[in-house]
């Protein structure tokens, strides 16, 4: 995801000075999900695992112990014990920091390991039109396709029903609660107001992604 983009700082740019940060990011991403590695750990501090990744690979990492702390993390308690061969680095990096129930962040060509409540971002405020996701849908009857003889009457045929693919707003913003944002409806400066046909959602960006998948699935269904 763009905000929370993990790159690499790996090898040296022949013309620093007219290299554009967006063409960096593109190729230290780029270097990121390419490069492999190997790693063997019993039972390392955090510590010692950003090192070797930084002395590994030339990545630009640094711990936001302040951070870590502040939101309830404990960094003297975490031990990494952990032996892979030839994966690529994003994936052991993802591995190790999601394990422990921290988060990346990119800021300025630095990869910050810091608090999963703080590599969220901070919540922003997205109304949603969901009218089209309350359209009814008209069920209408299937043919018969019985064989009667010539003597026969065919029955009144039946009257298309009308069906609701989801009856209210309200209930709409509790499908959306359940299904999307696991563990942060509670979260500070979260929330969700329903005003008509519309939903008026304060999340975090990454979340925010996850309501247009769920409410593109919903109006599929329609």
């Amino acid at each position: 995801m763009r905000n929370y983009a993990v790159i690499a700082l790996v090898g040296l740019l022949s013309l620093p000075g007219l290299a554009g940060p967006r063409d960096s990011a593109r190729a230290l991403h780029n270097t990121l999900r390419t490069r492999r590695i190997s790693i063997d750990f019993d039972k390392a501090s955090l510590d010692d695992f950003v090192k070797y990744i930084r002395a590994a690979s030339g990545i630009n990492i640094i711990v936001m112990q302040r951070q870590i702390e502040k939101d309830g993390g404990d960094i003297e308690g975490i031990e990494i014990t952990l032996k892979v061969n030839d994966v690529k680095l994003i994936d052991a990096l993802r591995l190790v920091i999601e394990t422990n129930g921290l988060g990346l962040v990119l800021k300025r060509n630095v990869l910050m390991v810091t608090s999963k409540r703080a590599a969220r971002g901070k919540p922003r405020l997205v109304i949603y039109d969901v009218a089209d996701a309350l359209i009814p849908i008209r069920d209408f009857p299937a043919p018969d396709m019985n064989i009667y003889g010539s003597n026969h009457e065919p029955p009144e045929p039946e009257e298309e029903t009308v069906t609701q693919a989801i009856e209210s707003s309200d209930e709409l913003a509790e499908l959306v609660r359940q299904f999307t944002g696991q563990g942060t409806w509670e979260d500070k400066g979260v929330g969700m107001n329903v005003f008509r046909r519309h939903l008026f959602i304060r999340q975090y960006p990454k979340v925010h992604m996850q309501i247009r998948r769920f409410l593109s699935a919903i109006r599929t269904l329609r």
